[in-house]
């Protein structure tokens, strides 16, 4: 455990949902399960099955345990001790990326820095068909529990890629042929102006600072998002999860088109 208590351990993830994706999709990262011994009859039959098949220690605690690991988050009296997520380089990971012309979606994050919002952001990247998410190695969120919980399990099984400089792995993505487009309020057309193309880097800003400069001038285009009222601005994780889908509704305009 980390020696300030009131954060989360980042070897950690909780909830069944969760820890049930653990066991499920990447078994090999899960070093040990703890459940409450309040915890129903039912899931502790599901737990007591997959550490079976995968020999992992399934231990009961009292409830105060979990409460205290987890900083009394919402854990349902499960949770996972995991090995060290891992993320992929940026540069060995574009290189895995389906190749031009085919379709492609990757979430690039500028320095997001609440972890709920980079769960809910990948979260929407898988549900949408992302390839990937990418995120800076320093001065943002990292896939944390907080991240496993808030993804639904999503950051266990979508590719996440540090960048030591979003700008150059901006050039790296566009040497692979895709066309970046950046989310800000500085955009002069709307997000809805036109189909995305088949490959498509999203770029997403921090929470109230947005896109740095570097970044903004880095990507092919901007756009944002036409708003009414005077909220000023969407979360960081509800305008991803707008450019996301708007990307999945263009593609289902190239399939008319190619008829």
């Amino acid at each position: 455990m980390r020696e300030d208590e009131n954060k989360v351990s980042e070897d950690i993830c909780w909830g069944r949902n969760p820890v049930f994706s653990l066991l499920e999709e990447s078994p090999d990262r899960c070093m040990k399960v703890l459940a409450s011994k309040t915890v129903q009859p039912h899931i502790r039959a599901r737990l007591q099955e997959l550490c079976r098949a995968a020999n992992i220690v399934l231990q009961t605690v009292e409830p105060a345990a979990l409460d205290k690991m987890t900083n009394r988050e919402n854990h349902q009296g499960v949770v996972a001790c995991m090995a060290p997520m891992k993320l992929w380089d940026a540069e060995e990971l574009i290189q895995m990326l389906p190749e031009a012309p085919e379709p492609a979606l990757v979430l690039l994050c500028d320095h997001l820095q609440d972890p709920h919002n980079l769960g809910a952001v990948i979260r929407s990247a898988e549900a949408a068909g992302a390839s990937a998410v990418m995120i800076p190695k320093r001065g943002g969120a990292l896939p944390t529990g907080t991240v496993v919980k808030t993804s639904a399990g999503a950051a266990l099984r979508l590719p996440i890629a540090k960048t030591g400089n979003i700008s150059q792995t901006i050039r790296l993505l566009q040497e692979a042929n895709f066309w970046v487009v950046g989310l800000s309020m500085d955009g002069e057309e709307t997000l809805f102006k036109e189909d995305m193309p088949p490959r498509v880097v999203i770029v997403i800003g921090a929470e109230g600072a947005g896109l740095g400069q570097a970044v903004a001038k880095s990507c092919d285009e901007l756009r944002h998002i036409p708003m009414s009222g005077n909220t000023g601005s969407l979360n960081a994780s509800v305008a991803a999860a707008l450019a996301l889908f708007e990307y999945t509704r263009s593609r289902s305009n190239w399939g008319i088109s190619r008829r």
